[in-house]
């Protein structure tokens, strides 16, 4: 399945689920593909092997999704149509690029090898509500605290 077609057929789902509007998720993929292109110039040794058939906008994705809601391998594997381990190693190749591109001072924020516990508030999250017969959907809430 290509994940790219389906979104850029219909961009308006890119932020429900990746968090970023389409027209950001296109730039930033530009800049991450040229920076991937500078690193096969710098080492052209990374031009061999085997191209792989999940094409590189889905790669992309496949990293965004994983950062956008941390699913398992397995997950992201199977909804890309790869393997778990494929799917890992796709983000494990994605991810200082993603930090460079993004301007991160150290790539290992995107990592969680440090990370003890976590505490999630899901308490008042904003869901969207219907357009029609509003008053079922009411939570009692005035406006929207994030």
């Amino acid at each position: 399945m290509n994940k790219y077609v389906l979104l850029v057929q219909n961009p308006q789902r890119c932020k429900r689920i990746f968090g970023l509007e389409f027209e950001l998720l296109k730039h930033l993929l530009k800049k991450v593909q040229k920076h991937f292109e500078q690193l096969k110039q710098e080492n052209p040794l990374s031009k061999r092997g085997l191209h792989s058939e999940l094409g590189f906008e889905n790669q992309f994705l496949l990293s965004l999704e994983y950062l956008k809601s941390y699913q398992t391998f397995e997950v992201l594997g199977f909804s890309y149509g790869i393997s778990e381990s494929y799917a890992c190693k796709i983000y494990q190749k994605f991810r200082p690029v993603l930090a460079a591109v993004i301007g991160l001072q150290n790539p290992d924020k995107l990592s969680y090898r440090k990370v003890k516990s976590v505490i999630i508030d899901v308490a008042a999250q904003p869901i969207e509500r219907p357009t029609k017969e509003q008053a079922k959907a009411f939570n009692g809430q005035k406006k929207a605290h994030n």
